[in-house]
């Protein structure tokens, strides 16, 4: 799911990698069942289109984007964010697609292929928690 798993926010957060990351994934997985599946593949689907669709061809941009998981125990708060690990992706701006006159302009990638997706697969999340939850809590009591 996640290349880092930080637990909390600001000054007091705490960011694993490695193999402690890979099991701490693992056992969330488990914990979260239906609803950190559903996560995952939103967060994937988003994540392959970025790459796919990413305007800039030299590579160092689009291979910059990763997954994290983010805990916030006091909160009992689960959040997967996107994000690049370079610096100036939120400057890019992307030409012409196209070599017609009437070709479409996508000025902006990271507001077309990032932040608008996020924000609509986080609707729709919230639309469907709790038929996930109820999934979650029947395959916990039946398995």
């Amino acid at each position: 799911m996640a290349d880092v798993i930080r637990v909390g926010r600001g000054k007091a957060t705490v960011t694993i990698r490695g193999p402690l990351a890979a099991r701490l994934d693992a056992d969330l997985r488990r914990l979260l069942g239906p609803l950190g599946r559903e996560l995952e593949e939103r967060a994937d689907a988003i994540l392959d289109r970025v790459r796919r669709e990413w305007p800039v061809s030299s590579g160092v941009s689009r291979a910059g984007w990763k997954t994290s998981l983010q805990v916030l125990p006091g909160e009992f708060r689960v959040e997967v964010t996107l994000y690049n690990t370079v610096p100036y992706v939120k400057f890019i701006r992307s030409s012409k697609v196209g070599r017609k006159e009437n070709a479409t302009r996508d000025f902006y990638p990271l507001e077309s292929l990032v932040r608008k997706p996020t924000r609509l697969a986080a609707k729709t999340l919230r639309k469907d928690a709790a038929r996930l939850l109820a999934a979650a809590l029947q395959e916990t009591f039946n398995g």
